[in-house]
């Protein structure tokens, strides 16, 4: 009962957490979310009455000092935004991340409380299981699991190889489009791998800070700044190259391409106000 009472108490309110996490890291950094990842570890704790009491006060009192933010409303591919240069978006990223610094700061601080609610054999158990993670992670992105999992995944059911998966496959694209998103893919997969170290330490070096003896508002700040100009660029490129794959397809798919994803934004925002 412990670990579901846990999971379910954190589940809402570290969606805060893995919101702000994509929103400046990128898309395929939701899985890194240390908010998510806080949640399956503290679930696997045995703790006390009294620590769950504890950290009930603390989630309840964050949730009421800290309302989730909003989505962001403005798409890479939207039209018109699109079109932005990049200076544009360089003044847009750096807007909206420095308006996210309080958000991040506050689950951090709660990260921090919550740690240190923890016995020391809890916070062993933790850095035990978060070495197991690793090592499945580290498993996860060899070159098996990696760029030819869709190849794998086929041949298990029988299919005839196939390569990444591209953007838009829902559309009719033609064997030009095809190669040129498979061209832009193909370098981006580099750049994502270049800059995966940097962000990487990033979380790692917050990781620390939170359970260290020094957390403080000042501390968090400072280590920001010395990872700012990577997060910023992290994010422009990832713009970057949803504006290069969005030109790629004609106006009458990227109408197509908007109608569906205002579809699904639609029913997101049906089921999260529920």
């Amino acid at each position: 009962m412990n670990s579901i009472l846990i999971a379910g108490l954190l589940a809402t309110t570290f969606t805060l957490a893995q919101n702000v996490n994509a929103a400046t890291q990128g898309p395929k950094m939701r899985d890194h979310a240390p908010g998510m990842e806080m949640i399956k570890t503290l679930s696997r704790l045995s703790l006390s009455s009294e620590q769950i009491d504890e950290v009930k006060n603390l989630v309840t009192a964050f949730k009421a000092n800290h309302e989730r933010p909003d989505a962001p409303s403005e798409r890479p591919d939207k039209p018109g935004f699109a079109s932005l240069s990049e200076s544009e978006i360089r003044s847009l990223v750096e807007t909206r991340m420095a308006t996210q610094q309080s958000q991040h700061f506050a689950i951090a601080e709660l990260r921090s409380q919550i740690y240190n609610l923890l016995s020391e054999s809890q916070r062993n158990m933790i850095t035990e299981l978060e070495a197991k993670r690793g090592s499945k992670r580290e498993t996860a992105h060899g070159p098996r699991r990696g760029a030819n999992r869709g190849a794998d995944r086929g041949a298990m059911r029988g299919q005839p190889p196939r390569g990444p998966r591209l953007p838009f496959e829902e559309l009719k694209l033609t064997d030009e489009q095809i190669a040129s998103l498979e061209t832009l893919n193909a370098a981006y997969r580099e750049t994502r791998l270049q800059r995966r170290a940097t962000l990487d330490a990033h979380r790692d070096a917050e990781r620390a800070l939170v359970r260290s003896g020094n957390f403080s508002e000042s501390a968090w700040d400072a280590l920001y700044a010395e990872y700012k100009d990577d997060l910023v660029n992290a994010a422009i490129e990832d713009i970057t190259h949803k504006q290069a794959t969005f030109a790629v397809l004609t106006d009458v798919q990227q109408a197509e391409m908007q109608q569906k994803r205002e579809n699904i934004d639609a029913l997101r925002r049906l089921f999260s106000d529920n």
